[in-house]
């Protein structure tokens, strides 16, 4: 088993067109489902063999499917898409209905 990308890489690999969300430099989590979500998506990419290239272009076509709701805070439209972002790559593999 491969040991879980450094939250380093995963910032390098999404920097640019997806990155995650900071305030001063650290992370961003309104509450606790944006962290699991981070995290489950790190597991899942991790285990599926899934290039952070191939999520990053997933996620970045996410985030413009949804500008976001001006009801709703950066972080939770980010992760949102986070999400949407993993289940239809998963799907694409075969792995969800």
């Amino acid at each position: 088993m491969t040991e879980a990308p450094r939250l380093a890489e995963v910032d390098a690999a999404l920097a640019g067109r997806a990155p995650l969300p900071r305030d001063n430099g650290e992370l961003v989590f309104e509450e606790p489902w944006q962290a699991r979500a981070l995290g489950m998506g790190v597991v899942a990419l991790e285990r599926t063999g899934t290039p952070w290239a191939e999520f990053r272009r997933h996620l970045a076509a996410a985030i413009e499917r949804h500008p976001g709701d001006p009801a709703a805070s950066s972080a939770t439209t980010y992760y949102t898409a986070w999400l949407e972002a993993l289940e239809r790559l998963l799907a694409e593999r075969g792995l969800l209905p």
